[in-house]
């Protein structure tokens, strides 16, 4: 279950009844892009991605071409999640995949130094919704 929310176990409020646990986590394409419930949250998916995708969470353009991570944390919080409501995107994703875990996407294997990390760190700021990375979800959440 996604959210405090019990009478359901997909996002909240919940659309429709369900009987399954929902997850959000996050991957890479090379490792994921074929999973059930995988997303792209990247401006440009591969070429041969065919999977749902979402440009709600992705990177302006211009953002792409940043070269400094500081610099690219700070416009992305700012001018991407700042302008976001959660509950909103969660909708949208709980759209995208109607059923079981949902698992986010993008290019970068670690996410330490990549937008997907700091979609992590702002669903927990915001809705206190660990989002775990593929492979590492039994280990605490890493600080962003």
């Amino acid at each position: 279950m996604i959210g405090e929310w019990t009478t359901s176990h997909r996002l909240y409020p919940p659309l429709k009844p369900t009987l399954w646990y929902t997850m959000l986590r996050t991957s890479y394409f090379a490792r994921s892009a074929r999973a059930p419930g995988a997303v792209s949250i990247s401006r440009f998916p591969p070429h041969w991605y065919t999977g749902a995708r979402t440009f709600t969470l992705a990177p302006a353009p211009d953002m792409l071409k940043i070269d400094n991570w500081e610099v690219f944390r700070q416009r992305y919080r700012n001018e991407v999640l700042a302008t976001l409501d959660p509950d909103t995107v969660l909708h949208e994703l709980e759209e995208l995949v109607p059923e079981g875990d949902i698992v986010m996407l993008c290019f970068e294997k670690d996410r330490t130094h990549c937008h997907r990390g700091l979609v992590a760190e702002w669903f927990l700021a915001t809705k206190g919704i660990r989002v775990p990375e593929v492979g590492e979800e039994s280990t605490a959440q890493a600080t962003l």
